[in-house]
């Protein structure tokens, strides 16, 4: 629950930010009817304050493929991340031959693949199996994750992202595959030590001017992100670019007392938005596959997870653009991309093209599997509509 200090802190955030808070949000839609919360609630608006000066990246298609299995009965994820991927490009433009490729997932949470909550085992697997047919040498899945089980509530612990790879299965498909496995936690073998890591320095950081990173995750030819698509009371939605919070090692960034592994980035409204730009911008994914095979509608908790109100998605999107990716997975959500404050800093800094109506999208396009989803658990992020064309 958040407590009145954690809510002036963010409308101090948000002030400082030139964002106005509102006292009673605009009601959603029946289809949008918000699941119980607890808290406060504030709006977003469209002012994020002034846009931090450019950072040019390398030019990435704007393309966004999309692929979705209208009968439930005869879903096959496999099929639908090849033509998401395909329509998107291939792979075969991103990976060259001998590349050593690491696959990002999101297993913030130790469970069972198939919640909808973390990468689906067979998602990932399709994606390893394409990166081999494209030329790579080795495919590294990899994840920092942010808690594990305990009593009486979850927390933070060393192994929490091992026990992600062994209950969400890619342990044992890094074992069929002979693929590797990466603790994105890992800072070094003593405590305070550095030698997995690497400091990367941001001379235009929007919210820090250096940032600790897995060598082995920086040293990688290609890094593709496999996010999921969900909502999130902190930052709207998680998604390509939120996935990157993972990459953070909690053996740097583990505040002392606190339930999760990544508390030591700043997690106000508008910080956390900067930190997961900043992020992206010391190691930009190359490829996305995004996971929306089930849609989760419930924020943050791993239980009771939630799927969207019309029920799983049953979707992939993927491509080479993380900010594309993400918009429109935002417009499947209805959610506007322009109330994201981390697809807003991304695109302000060069990191890719978040305006719909610049974004190529090929395949199914999102009717098939837009939903109406609700605000995220707790209301402490109210994203914008999105009213115009899909």
């Amino acid at each position: 629950m958040t407590t009145r200090r954690e809510f002036l802190r963010g409308l101090s955030a948000l002030a400082a930010a030139g964002c106005a808070p509102a006292v009673q949000p605009a009601a959603p839609t029946a289809a949008g009817v918000p699941l119980p919360t607890t808290g406060f609630r504030y709006q977003l608006t469209r002012d994020w304050g002034p846009r931090p000066e450019r950072v040019v990246h390398a030019a990435r298609p704007a393309v966004v493929g999309t692929a979705h299995a209208p009968d439930p009965g005869a879903l096959d994820p496999a099929r639908l991340v090849r033509e998401a991927v395909e329509r998107a490009g291939g792979l075969e433009r991103i990976v060259r031959p001998g590349d050593r490729v690491v696959l990002k997932l999101n297993l913030v949470f130790p469970l069972p693949s198939g919640t909808g909550f973390t990468t689906d085992v067979r998602v990932a697997e399709a994606v390893a199996r394409l990166a081999l047919d494209a030329g790579a040498r080795r495919v590294v899945f990899a994840e920092g994750s942010a808690s594990a089980p305990g009593t009486p509530l979850p927390f933070y612990r060393p192994e929490a992202t091992q026990l992600a790879f062994e209950r969400g299965g890619i342990r044992a498909l890094a074992r069929r595959l002979d693929a590797g496995l990466l603790d994105l936690n890992e800072a070094g073998r003593e405590p305070g030590g550095r030698e997995l890591v690497r400091e990367v320095r941001l001379p235009r950081g929007l919210q820090s001017p250096a940032y600790w990173l897995s060598k082995a995750f920086l040293d990688a030819d290609r890094v593709i992100s496999l996010p999921v698509l969900k909502n999130h009371e902190y930052t709207g939605v998680t998604l390509a670019l939120k996935n990157w919070i993972g990459v953070a090692p909690a053996g740097v960034y583990f505040r002392p007392g606190g339930r999760v592994g990544k508390w030591g980035l700043d997690h106000g409204m508008v910080p956390l938005a900067r930190h997961i730009a900043d992020l992206v911008a010391a190691r930009p994914p190359d490829y996305v596959v995004l996971d929306a095979l089930v849609g989760i509608n419930s924020g943050v908790r791993a239980y009771p997870y939630r799927p969207g109100p019309g029920g799983p998605m049953r979707a992939i999107l993927a491509g080479p653009d993380p900010v594309a990716v993400d918009a429109i997975a935002c417009l499947a959500m209805r959610y506007d991309p322009a109330t994201i404050g981390h697809l807003v800093f991304a695109e302000a800094v060069g990191l890719g093209v978040a305006d719909p109506a610049t974004i190529a999208v090929r395949g199914v396009g999102i009717d098939p599997f837009r939903q109406e989803f609700a605000t995220p658990v707790n209301g402490m992020y109210v994203p914008g509509r999105w009213t115009g064309r899909a």
